[in-house]
């Protein structure tokens, strides 16, 4: 990846930041946007700490102008774009689907869902004319299995999903894989807050995956590096779950461990 140029949208914080300095690590250049400036550049800072060469703008994935910038700015600063890892997303507040406002459903769509499709409308024609490259969408586990009281994001989720096939069909004979990967719990900060604020939920968070943990902010990135990398040269449209077994975990383990509770 040396001297080739990737972009990561949402890359202030969490996973994006993880995978920024991920391709950095690789020796490409890499662009961060964020819609939180001093996220992006924090991220930045840590990058050329690291020998690496980057850029850093602040940009909202819902708004055209922001992410033809980005994208315009890969192209006048380092020449080209070759690989991109979007990121971003808007959640609502846990509830019933029937209480989800229009504004809270539009909101959610306008970044997660939409923002994700204004990023392939800008930077797929750019790794095309810069010799081909990939795209990785951060989709989720929500969005193949939905997910109560999460309704709005498992629909935008899933519609990354979708849009990210068809992506891949249109761009695969035009040298441009287009991927997703699909995370469960990770271990960012919110995640942190959070269970620091519901200390009563922290096992039953960690018991979601069969591993037992969440994800580290690394284990993400290193999935989106390595599809945008050479050795994924014929996987495109695929959705990478990256979940430590949260789909497949059995309640056969509840079911086991509530008999050795009881004892013989």
């Amino acid at each position: 990846m040396t001297q080739k140029v990737a972009l990561v949208m949402g890359g202030g914080a969490g996973t994006g930041r993880a995978t920024a300095l991920a391709f950095a690590r690789e020796g490409a250049h890499v662009v961060v946007a964020d819609i939180n400036e001093n996220g992006a550049r924090k991220t930045l800072g840590l990058l050329e700490a690291a020998g690496g060469r980057g850029l850093a703008i602040r940009a909202d994935m819902a708004r055209a102008a922001d992410v033809q910038a980005v994208v315009d700015a890969a192209r006048v600063t380092f020449g080209g774009l070759h690989w991109a890892s979007n990121n971003a997303a808007r959640a609502v507040p846990n509830k019933p689907l029937t209480e989800i406002t229009e504004e809270e459903w539009d909101a959610c769509m306008a970044v997660t869902l939409r923002g994700v499709w204004l990023c392939l409308k800008y930077q797929l024609p750019l790794i095309e004319a810069s010799g081909g490259g990939a795209v990785v969408n951060i989709a989720s586990v929500s969005g193949i299995r939905g997910e109560p009281f999460q309704s709005a994001y498992a629909a935008a989720k899933g519609g990354v999903l979708t849009l990210s096939r068809a992506a891949a069909t249109e761009y695969a004979r035009r040298g441009v894989r287009v991927n997703t990967v699909c995370p469960g719990g990770i271990r960012t900060g919110g995640m942190d807050f959070y269970l620091k604020s519901m200390p009563e939920l922290r096992q039953k968070v960690l018991d979601v995956a069969a591993m037992g943990r969440l994800a580290e902010p690394g284990e993400v990135a290193d999935a989106v590096v390595f599809l945008c990398s050479d050795r994924a040269s014929f996987i495109t449209g695929h959705d990478l779950v990256v979940d430590g077994g949260t789909l497949v975990r059995s309640t056969v383990i509840d079911m086991k461990q509530a008999k050795d509770d009881r004892g013989p």
